[in-house]
């Protein structure tokens, strides 16, 4: 039921997403070589599942069903408003519920395409922010192997992509997901900024965790983000001559 709600208020935020301000969002483009960004990322990722029983309790959470990743952002700002961009992941995830004795521990790699919409900058358009807030949507797809223990012994019980010995083997999983969440950029001059983000994954399968639940509920995890992008010709921003009288966003 709690999850449901989850699952809720990601799609509300979503259509809000989409409906706000679209017709600003879409205008006034950069020029197509204007305003390409690429950098690296580091990354924390919880899992939430049929093998994860700290949901709500931040340090447990961190620090027995989180684990890290690695990775690239890449894309393009169409405009002042929206950024265009794919991110790219690699790293681990890992969970246990000591109810049903099992740990698992897996491998994943996924590919996300994504909207960004600068809330900063819809709330005060002729401004240029130091800090800027955006929102993330978009659409993922994820490839993992995964691997489940008897939490008591450690003896192995089931597995997607691995043999008993943890060794590749057969068919990696696989599932579509949609990412949302939020992002706060800080710019250091026009060439570089500091990017940290905390999305969800909604996932559209059940066995990140090698486990296929009872509830009917597919696994989730989150993914906390920090990392540093070069921005690539940026776009110049014409002067104009102040309203006298006008405040500064103005």
């Amino acid at each position: 039921m709690i999850r449901s709600k989850y699952d809720l208020s990601i799609k509300i935020l979503i259509v809000l997403m989409i409906g706000t301000s679209a017709g600003k969002v879409f205008a006034q483009n950069y020029r197509f070589n204007e305003n390409w960004f690429l950098g690296p990322q580091v990354n924390v990722v919880s899992f939430f599942g049929d093998l994860s029983v700290h949901d709500f309790n931040p340090t447990r959470k961190l620090n027995a069903e989180s684990d890290f990743a690695w990775g690239v952002l890449a894309g393009k700002s169409v405009n002042k408003y929206l950024d265009i961009r794919i991110a790219a992941n690699q790293g681990h995830m890992r969970g246990s519920n000591p109810d049903i004795n099992m740990y698992f521990d897996n491998t994943f790699i996924e590919s996300n395409l994504e909207l960004a919409v600068s809330i900063t900058r819809l709330i005060k358009p002729k401004k240029k922010p130091e800090f800027e807030v955006k929102v993330i949507t978009g659409i993922g797809f994820i490839s993992y192997r995964s691997i489940k223990y008897n939490l008591t012994d450690n003896s192995f019980i089931s597995a997607v992509g691995y043999t008993s010995q943890k060794e590749p083997s057969g068919k990696r999983g696989y599932g579509f997901s949609v990412p949302a969440g939020l992002e706060l950029d800080y710019y250091a001059g026009l060439n570089w900024a500091l990017r940290t983000s905390f999305a969800f994954r909604l996932h559209n399968y059940d066995q990140l965790d090698a486990h296929i639940g009872s509830t009917g509920i597919s696994d989730r995890y989150t993914v906390f983000s920090l990392g540093i992008v070069r921005i690539f010709n940026p776009a110049k921003t014409k002067k104009r001559d102040k309203i006298s009288g006008a405040p500064d966003s103005f």
